[in-house]
């Protein structure tokens, strides 16, 4: 059954139901990798930071389907463009599947990663569609999925790589992207273009949001130093677990996610008093659990307990610092909505990448410490953003 929408009329309950599943299902193709990185080393035979780079690639394809993908659903139909991202997902993860050598794996995850922006599409469209009575509830439900996806995934990658071997991961996630893709081609209505410029000029006026916003900037480079931190544990977390004392199985590493899920779980808390005590007062919170984080990393390797509280702390600390920027600058301009958050989740996914490849370079010539080392150095720049001069929100937070 195909649905109708209108701006403001409400979502029918199965449609949003779908949108929300194939948020989770998309998002999660990035997240696939990480407990699996010390296993696709030992498979081809390359170093852990050649591994890493699977991950890093992953982050650069999402970020540039961010940049350039995203923006096409304002001059095309945004139906045809989604359904042509979740073909191009299934073939990026089946070649991830079937993939000979690294150097194949490599090119088939940053096209994984840049057609699995799908979610982008979503949100926008559950807030523009929605009545006004549940928008908010609507798009809360897109983006819990958004986060049970990428934690999620962690868990079920780890479980199937330890029954049946990592590249079943694969396998069935681009299974996944068919179902969405024949699920996305029934139900949902065509959603005709919202521009008529040019791409080339909605490229353009990205940068100009960009220049034209100091705020923008602040709370866009703040969160991406925060995410580089982020990313520094989970990139090379699995490389850690797979030594002494632990000899981790793939399906240990991924049940460790459940833990980021308890972390990541103050978005429920957090959401109302940002208005309250502040952006800066948050990230500021956020940061210094994340530090806090490094400091139990260093001393505390050794012991699944220790390991357990700082993926608590930074997930948590990390859900601070983004979702309280992400919320303040998405309130700068209401009819640039979702080219400032295009902007700041581009920026966002950009620390993402740079700070996997890193702590990828980290590990290979420093081990743990090294990934500590540059995990504090990330979030320290952080703080330090929190500490200089920078205009207040116009929005108030």
């Amino acid at each position: 059954m195909r649905y109708e929408l209108k701006q403001n009329q409400g979502i029918p309950t199965p449609l949003l139901a779908l949108m929300a599943i194939a948020t989770g299902l998309s998002v999660a193709n990035c997240y696939y990798n990480q407990p699996l990185l010390g296993s696709m080393a030992r498979a081809f035979n390359v170093t852990d930071f050649s591994a890493s780079i699977v991950a890093t690639l992953t982050q650069i394809g999402y970020m540039a389907g961010l940049l350039f993908v995203i923006p096409l659903g304002d001059l095309l139909s945004r139906k045809k463009l989604i359904l042509a991202n979740y073909i191009i997902s299934a073939s990026a993860l089946l070649s991830i599947a079937v993939s000979p050598n690294i150097y194949c794996m490599w090119i088939a995850s940053f096209f994984a990663g840049a057609s699995s922006v799908m979610p982008q599409f979503f949100i926008p469209l559950v807030s523009y569609n929605s009545s006004p009575v549940h928008k908010v509830r609507n798009v809360g439900i897109i983006q819990s999925c958004l986060l049970i996806g990428i934690l999620g995934s962690r868990v079920v990658s780890g479980l199937l790589a330890d029954t049946y071997g990592w590249r079943s991961v694969y396998f069935v996630a681009s299974f996944f992207m068919l179902g969405c893709f024949a699920m996305i081609h029934r139900m949902l209505p065509s959603l005709p273009p919202l521009e008529q410029d040019t791409y080339l000029n909605l490229l353009k006026s990205l940068l100009r949001l960009f220049a034209k916003y100091p705020y923008l900037r602040v709370a866009s480079l703040r969160a991406s130093l925060a995410y580089a931190s982020f990313f520094a544990l989970w990139s090379c977390l699995a490389f850690r677990l797979k030594q002494a004392p632990f000899y981790a199985s793939d399906n240990i590493i991924g049940i460790l996610g459940l833990c980021g899920l308890a972390g990541a779980s103050t978005v429920v808390f957090i959401s109302g008093y940002i208005p309250k005590y502040g952006v800066r007062f948050f990230s500021v919170i956020g940061a210094c659990l994340m530090l806090l984080t490094w400091i139990i990393a260093l001393y505390g390797d050794n012991s699944y307990l220790w390991i357990i509280i700082a993926i608590l702390l930074i997930d948590a600390g990390m859900q601070c610092v983004h979702l309280s920027n992400q919320a303040s600058v998405v309130a700068l301009d209401d009819s640039a909505i979702n080219r400032i958050n295009t902007v700041y989740m581009t920026v966002y996914f950009l620390g993402g990448s740079v700070g996997t490849f890193v702590a990828g370079l980290s590990w290979e010539h420093f081990s743990w410490t090294g990934v500590v080392c540059t995990g504090i150095f990330f979030i320290v720049a952080s703080l330090l953003v929190n500490c200089s001069k920078q205009k207040v929100n116009p929005a108030g937070m």
